[in-house]
């Protein structure tokens, strides 16, 4: 009977997973809920994955998996011992004879993107951090801090940005921007009140009373505001994708070549405000084809599949690596 392999992705929003046959053809997907252990807690997160990887095991002998890799946001809680425990079990729970190998999201989006083992990742969603990539594993990394350290140029500073240009606005210490309307208009369920002072304690008590990373829903405001012309709007873009930018300098060692892979709902896009203004900025900084990732559970399958088949060529992987992500 033929060897299989399971390729996961664990992320904030979903977890989904992969069953795989040894050459990489998918033979079932399934998904479950988020499955980041930082956001959501290791036992709910846990708990998500084992029904993922039980749904995808339908109809399948777990005994025939050679290998599984999973991707983790969040992957730093994984160094808590009761933290790792409960993911090892959730996933043996389902009958697998092997241990799963947990990585970080970072090494599994970078690795869908390329199979080449050494590059550069930006990641610029919610958050915002870059990675040095060596032989498919995160050597050094620049940011990534969280929304109260850093993460500078994410959706949630892009968010941030356009609160405080608001109030600025408001106060009349910043110039008029379409943002005014917008953003008020997002985060509160009446109409702005008059004088200033009322409505500018309206928009600070609207974020206050939210989690401070749903400012990061605000971004696509600034995207709409830019398109449209907004000079404010313009600025924070600009200044967005100077800092991501400089990130990547600061883990991208003069002279690299490599693959840079942007990923993320900043940068992913060739045609956003800041990932066209990202672009720009690399193609005047670094040498190196910039790339974005196939689905990051292609890159996963695909680390499965060398963990199980270490005897096989590069040149053979690298024909699976580009059937898995349609290259």
């Amino acid at each position: 009977m033929a060897d299989l392999v399971i390729g996961a992705d664990l992320g904030g929003t979903s977890t989904r997973v992969a069953l795989a046959d040894a050459d990489g053809a998918l033979l079932a997907t399934a998904s479950a809920g988020g499955g980041n252990p930082t956001s959501h807690g290791a036992d709910r997160a846990a708990a998500e994955l084992g029904i993922a990887v039980k749904r995808a095991l339908d109809g399948f002998d777990p005994r025939r998996v050679r290998a599984a890799v999973l991707g983790v946001a969040g992957a730093g809680a994984l160094d808590d011992p009761g933290a790792a425990r409960l993911f090892d079990e959730a996933v043996g729970g389902s009958g697998l004879a092997v241990r799963p190998d947990f990585l970080s999201d970072a090494e599994v989006a970078y690795c869908s993107a390329t199979p080449r083992p050494s590059g550069t990742l930006l990641l610029a969603g919610t958050g915002a951090k870059a990675a040095r990539v060596r032989d498919r594993r995160v050597q050094a990394t620049a940011d990534g801090f969280g929304w109260l350290l850093g993460d500078h140029g994410s959706g949630f500073w892009l968010g941030r940005e356009a609160v405080r240009a608001v109030l600025a606005a408001i106060d009349g210490t910043g110039p008029e921007t379409s943002l005014t309307g917008t953003v008020p208009g997002r985060l509160l369920d009446r109409p702005l009140d008059r004088p200033a002072y009322r409505r500018r304690y309206a928009v600070i008590r609207a974020v206050a009373a939210r989690p401070p990373v749903a400012l990061a829903g605000l971004a696509v405001l600034v995207a709409e505001a830019e398109a449209a012309g907004d000079e404010v709007a313009t600025s924070i873009c600009d200044r967005a994708a100077a800092h991501l930018v400089r990130t990547i300098g600061e883990v991208r060692e003069p002279g690299e070549r490599g693959p840079l892979v942007l990923n993320g709902g900043v940068v992913r896009s060739p045609h956003s405000p800041v990932g066209r203004r990202v672009r720009r900025l690399i193609a005047e900084r670094f040498a190196g084809e910039v790339l974005t990732p196939a689905d990051g559970i292609a890159g996963a399958v695909w680390l499965a599949v060398r963990a199980a088949r270490p005897q096989w060529s590069e040149e053979r992987l690298a024909a699976i690596h580009a059937r898995l992500t349609g290259a």
